[in-house]
């Protein structure tokens, strides 16, 4: 098929190189590598088949749809098995860990200072300066206990 003189490969040739790139530069781990891969697909069954327009954009859609769903499959899979899933997850990095209290613990509530953050705490009374160890987490509190 010709769209203004010029044969629908190249259409699609460029939508999904154009895709890809966009994927590249701009949007790292997003779906447009998926749709590219999926017009550089129809690139290549228009070159080898005659379609009417409907029936192009019917084949790119379905393409897109199975492409999409193997990305899914591919980042959920990369996802679970990242190592690094539990880096920022206080819940994870704080429990264990001794700290010094920089403002008393008083009716239940007092603050420690971990590296250049402070946090709330919640525990048993204790002076400034006690060491105290996290034992859990309670939303954005931490749980102490005398260390």
């Amino acid at each position: 098929m010709i769209y203004l003189g010029l044969p629908v490969i190249w259409g699609w040739l460029g939508a999904g190189l154009v895709l890809i790139a966009l994927e590249v530069l701009l949007a790292p781990g997003s779906y447009l590598l998926w749709i590219g891969l999926a017009a550089l697909t129809m690139a290549g069954l228009s070159a080898a088949m005659s379609f009417s327009a409907g029936g192009e954009l019917a084949t790119f859609g379905l393409l897109g749809l199975a492409f999409g769903a193997l990305g899914w499959r591919i980042y959920g899979a990369r996802v679970e098995n990242d190592a690094a899933r539990d880096l920022h997850d206080p819940a994870i990095t704080m429990v264990g860990r001794v700290f010094v209290l920089s403002g008393a613990i008083e009716n239940g509530i007092g603050q420690v200072r971990v590296d250049d953050t402070v946090w709330r705490v919640s525990g048993p009374p204790l002076p400034l300066g006690a060491a105290v160890k996290v034992k859990s987490l309670d939303g954005s509190t931490l749980i102490v206990e005398p260390a």
